[in-house]
């Protein structure tokens, strides 16, 4: 398995009887084609590497400037996000494995149905969706 965290476009359906699910997907230039919704889950992300989280170290005060004393606040939500396991392919190649993500809005994670209905649709160039993992 290869770990990555690169941006991927994201357009969703109905998969498997599951709407929201990602059923293509656009990585570094290639369309993959999801053939199966293998598993979906919450789980927590990498809260440190937030942009707040840097404000608050000082890490985004630039040379010579002084800092603003102020206390930028994660939201819950900005904390987990929503991943799906997916087989997918480009064209008739051989199918891999891949886990997709996408933040939970803010307020919804206790309610994976109200995340489902957020998700759906094609997500853009906002950087919503990324690749984290793949097994082929």
């Amino acid at each position: 398995m290869r770990r990555f965290s690169d941006e991927v476009h994201v357009r969703c359906g109905v998969l498997g009887g599951s709407p929201g699910a990602p059923v293509q997907f656009v990585w570094r230039g290639r369309l993959y084609l999801v053939r199966t919704l293998l598993g979906r889950w919450l789980e927590r992300s990498a809260w440190w590497e937030q942009p707040a989280v840097a404000a608050v170290h000082g890490e985004e005060v630039a040379p010579g400037a002084s800092p603003v004393v102020t206390r930028p606040v994660l939201a819950l939500g900005d904390l987990e996000r929503e991943v799906f396991r997916v087989e997918a392919a480009v064209g008739r190649a051989t199918t891999g494995v891949y886990d997709l993500a996408h933040p939970v809005p803010a307020g919804t994670a206790a309610s994976l149905g109200a995340v489902v209905s957020e998700a759906a649709g094609t997500q853009g160039s906002d950087g919503a969706w990324r690749l984290l993992r793949v097994s082929d």
